[in-house]
């Protein structure tokens, strides 16, 4: 036939792999997975095969591969995005999806530069998270969820649960900002927004911004830098 004819031509025995929305640190894992190899016909490679094998990976949200006459084989992929690290009391560090589903295992000094480490009591069991309390389950969702669509992500590196009744974060400045666990995300993460862009415009990179007088003044915001209290008023 045809077909078997043009599974014998050279002309059409595979020499590139093109990629589609990866990113450099999933290329390699990808290609592994992919277990294509230089030199066979492009017609002897199941597409659907190959579409099985990279789908095993815990950062894969989906994929698509096609082939590319004469000699190419094409795979658009959709990374699951990464919600933030968690990290147990062992010192442990997990990557966790937007909405706190494990991920995988990850070492600390291979974390990437823009995920946020968070501190809370937790457990995992057969790649399913518990958390102790399942308030700073909903609370983290929602803080990683405003924290993301306000632009924060690269802003803040650690978030922490350890404490009673308040929620501490930390700027990669060095900033520390204290907010109210029972608070209202959302309004607290724009107000966050509004206070970093002031603090960023007078230079300011270290101190605390404590954020539980929200119930009292949601107008009214405590920054201290230093031994100075600087009161910031932001417009309702």
């Amino acid at each position: 036939s045809a077909m078997a004819a043009m599974r014998h031509k050279d002309f059409f025995s595979w020499k590139n792999i093109i990629m589609i929305s990866v990113v450099s640190t999933a290329k390699t894992e990808v290609k592994n997975l992919s277990n294509i190899n230089t030199g066979k016909n492009l017609f002897s490679y199941d597409i659907e095969k190959i579409k099985t094998n990279i789908n095993k990976s815990k950062y894969i949200e989906y994929v698509k591969v096609k082939r590319r006459i004469p000699n190419s084989i094409i795979i658009d992929v959709k990374e699951k995005p990464i919600g933030c690290v968690l990290k147990d009391k062992g010192d442990n560090y997990y990557y966790v999806s937007e909405n706190l589903c494990y991920m995988d295992k990850v070492e600390r000094e291979n974390i990437k530069s823009n995920c946020i480490i968070v501190e809370s009591d937790f457990s995992i069991k057969e790649n399913q998270i518990k958390f102790e309390n399942n308030k700073d389950k909903e609370k983290l969702t929602s803080l990683i969820k405003y924290i993301k669509k306000d632009g924060l992500e690269n802003k803040i590196s650690s978030i922490s649960f350890n404490s009673e009744n308040k929620v501490n974060m930390t700027t990669k400045e060095g900033i520390e900002i204290v907010i109210n666990s029972n608070s209202d995300i959302k309004h607290d993460i724009a107000k966050l927004t509004q206070i970093l862009v002031d603090l960023k415009s007078k230079n300011i990179k270290y101190g605390k911004i404590n954020m539980k007088f929200y119930k009292y003044d949601p107008t009214l915001y405590y920054f201290y830098h230093s031994t100075i209290i600087i009161m910031i008023k932001l417009p309702l």
